[in-house]
Order: structure tokens, then C-alpha cells, then sequence
């Protein structure tokens, strides 16, 4: 469909037919300097022989347009595959590893800090490591014993009390063998909550010493999009502010609030385009992935969202875009070419030349959406009409002297 539309626009381009009013394609320095322009009683301004013969002509046509909505965006991170980072310690910061920009796997270090909780967290651990070791020697002795009696008073050698307290106390010894897993498994959950790994916390039952510092480690593989902490800083737990951010931008949102007269042509699953001033000769293709309820009350606009491939890493967050949907319609409207049309802020004109009798008149425009090097002119000038596309730049300035 949008091949369809681009191929009768292309056509409708061939349409268009240029007039070189003259041998010469540009004004030399020496024509505006010795020439002058004139200025005709109707408003229209009359260029000398030779400068006329240096403009280029376009004749108007008109042209297939497709019916598109545009409005303006921006480029934003993939919430659904970006986390927000927050520090599991109150401490200093001691090292900062990763930088934004940076790619990181899942568990790669993003900073070191001294934490008051993790010496308590490693504390805990070697206690309770301990406290197994040692209710394992007595469970292992109990058991000695109990089997011992029990061997003796087979053969009539030993008295049923003493069997009964062995068993008694192999009773009392596994309880304490369950106690101390259990404190050891507590143990080990509080650092897995503070962000350590099973492989982590295995190599910490095997340090001989507790050390003050740890590091923070990213929760998932992507990009270090944002870091907001420095080397020798103090943070808290439960902060609001996440001390880093990490995403995968392979695909980032397109974020656009769209006017009310335009709502209904957006729906999740319709085709979109998008630019942005980067990359002005490009187009990212898209589709709407979000819709959202209601207009927003402040803004009394219609926010959407697209969601956008993005595997060269091209599109940033917070880039300023354009985002136009289409809704499969074409219309058939005035092209002017691009060259043509000047704009000033959000206003745009041309020169309409006159070739029965060599004049120039410049004239407002109202200007619609850009295709095949064609400007969709929606009110200000007919098909049949001539403009200037070469040479503008002279009769602007000879215009301002005149």
C-alpha cells in the first residue's frame, strides 16, 4: 500500500516540467551587483534580462498525496526492556566500573561501595556456615553412640537406659541440624535480596575474612543509558532515584501526542513513520503500540506510542521526531518542489514568476507533507501556476534593497 502511494506520487513528479529561462543556471556576483531590480506598481518585482535568464521555472501540477496525520515526538527508552537500578546498601561509594554508553551482561559490576549491611549480611552467613559444622559433628556423634548402644545391648553388654538417652540425644542433635540449615538458608536468602548470586554467596562460605566492600552488579544485559552517583558519595536505600539506568535500546518507544481531530486513526497495530533531525533522509518504520484511553485534561491531546526497531543504535533517548501515520488514502493536491518554498519560523512562501511578462511575486503558502522531493501546498497556489525553484536567494535579497 505504501509502495503503491510513493510510486503515483513519484510519477505524479515526472509531471512536473523545468524552464530554464536562460543558458546561465546561477546569478554571478557581477549580475546582482550591476543589475536592478525593479519593482511593478501590482507588487510584483521585475528582474533585469539577465538575472531572469539565470532563474529555474517549475509549473505546478497537481499531484497524488497521501492522506498522512503528522505531529511532533520524541524518542524514548523502552520501558519494557530497561531497569532502573537503586543501591540494596546505605554506604560510600568506593568505585565507579561502568560508565554510560557502556554494554554489560547480567551480573557485569556497575560500581563498588563500603556497606554497613553487607558485613553483616557476610557475618550472618559465616555464623550460620559455622553453626552447621558444628551441629553436623554432633549429629555424626549422636549417631556413633546411638549405634553403639544399640550394638551393645544386642549382645547383652550395655543397659537399656543408656540406649535410651543416646537416642535421646540423636533426637536432640538433628533438631539442631535443622535449626542450623535453616539459619544458614536465612542467611544466605538476606544476600540474595541484597543482589548477591548463588555463585557469590558460595564463595563468601569460603572466605577466611569480612570485607567492607561490595560491588553492584547490573540485573540485566543492555547499555548503561544513565548513572547518577560519584566516586566517594554517600547513598541510602530506598531512594526514589535509581543510582543507574540499564536497557537494551535494540528497540526504543516513539512517544507523540496527537490532536483530538486525529484520534480516530490511531489504532495499536496501524503503521507509522517517524524522522527525526539526526538522520533527515531517513525513515524508521513503526507501529503503534500503545492508545491511550483518554485524552490527557492538561494538554487536551491524545498520547500514543510506537514502538520502533532500533539495531544500529541510531535512535537515542530524547531525540526530537516526527511521527506520521498514513491512513492509506491518497488526494490529489498542488506540488511545489522543496527547493521552492521558504520557510520563516513556522510560515512559507514562494516566488510566483510571471513568464508572460518576466515578473516575480512572493506569496504565502499553507504547506502539508513532504513526498519525493514534493510539497503538498494546501492553500496559496493552482496547478498551472509557475514558481521559482533557482534563484530565490537573489530575488530575496533584491527584494530587501528595493
Amino acid at each position: 500500500m505504501l509502495g503503491g502511494g510513493l510510486a503515483v506520487a513519484a510519477a505524479g513528479a515526472v509531471a512536473f516540467f523545468m524552464l530554464d529561462t536562460g543558458p546561465g543556471n546561477a546569478l554571478s556576483r557581477s549580475d546582482t551587483k550591476v543589475s536592478k531590480v525593479s519593482q511593478a506598481p501590482d507588487g510584483a518585482f521585475a528582474p533585469s534580462e539577465t538575472q531572469w535568464s539565470g532563474l529555474k521555472l517549475a509549473v505546478i501540477r497537481d499531484v497524488p498525496f497521501r492522506d498522512e496525520r503528522t505531529t511532533d515526538g520524541k524518542i524514548a527508552i523502552n520501558e519494557d526492556t530497561t531497569t532502573p537500578v537503586f543501591s540494596p546498601y546505605s554506604g560510600r561509594v568506593t568505585r565507579l566500573i561502568a560508565k554510560p554508553g557502556d554494554h554489560v551482561e547480567r551480573g557485569a559490576p556497575l560500581f563498588a561501595i563500603e556497606a554497613t549491611e553487607f558485613v553483616q549480611g557476610q557475618n550472618d552467613l559465616v555464623t550460620a556456615v559455622a553453626g552447621v559444622e558444628k551441629a553436623k559433628s554432633r549429629l555424626e556423634l549422636a549417631q556413633a553412640v546411638e549405634k553403639r548402644q544399640r550394638e551393645l545391648l544386642a549382645i547383652r553388654g550395655g543397659a537399656l537406659k543408656d540406649l535410651e538417652q543416646a537416642q535421646s540425644d540423636l533426637v536432640a542433635a538433628q533438631g539442631d541440624m535443622r535449626s542450623a540449615e535453616i539459619a544458614l538458608a536465612a542467611a544466605r536468602n538476606r544476600l540474595r535480596i541484597l543482589g548477591r548470586s548463588d555463585e557469590e554467596i558460595a564463595r563468601l562460605e569460603k572466605v577466611d575474612r569480612i570485607g567492607a566492600e561490595t560491588v553492584v552488579s547490573a540485573p540485566i544485559a543492555g547499555t548503561v543509558i544513565q548513572r547518577k552517583i560519584g566516586l566517594g558519595q554517600y547513598i541510602t536505600v530506598g531512594s526514589t532515584d535509581p543510582v543507574f539506568t540499564v536497557g537494551d535500546l535494540a528497540t526504543v518507544w516513539l512517544i507523540a501526542n496527537v490532536r483530538e481531530s486525529d484520534a480516530p486513526l490511531m489504532k495499536v497495530g496501524a503503521p507509522v513513520e517517524v524522522s527525526v533531525l539526526a538522520y533527515p533522509d531517513r525513515v524508521f518504520h513503526a507501529r503503534l503500540s500503545y492508545v491511550a484511553p483518554a485524552l490527557d485534561p492538561n494538554t487536551r491531546r491524545l498520547p500514543v506510542r510506537a514502538e520502533i526497531e532500533n539495531p544500529g543504535r541510531e535512535l537515542l533517548p530524547e531525540m526530537f521526531a516526527t511521527f506520521h501515520i498514513v491512513s492509506g488514502k491518497t488526494r490529489m493536491m498542488p506540488g511545489v518542489p522543496q527547493d521552492a518554498v521558504i520557510y520563516e519560523g513556522s510560515n512559507a512562501r514562494v516566488w510566483v514568476a510571471r513568464p508572460q511578462d518576466k515578473k516575480v511575486v512572493s506569496r504565502p503558502i499553507e504547506v502539508g507533507s513532504t513526498e519525493n522531493g514534493l510539497v503538498e501546498v494546501r492553500k496559496g497556489l493552482a496547478a498551472g501556476e509557475s514558481v521559482v525553484t533557482s534563484g530565490t536567494l537573489f530575488i530575496d535579497r533584491a527584494a530587501a534593497r528595493d
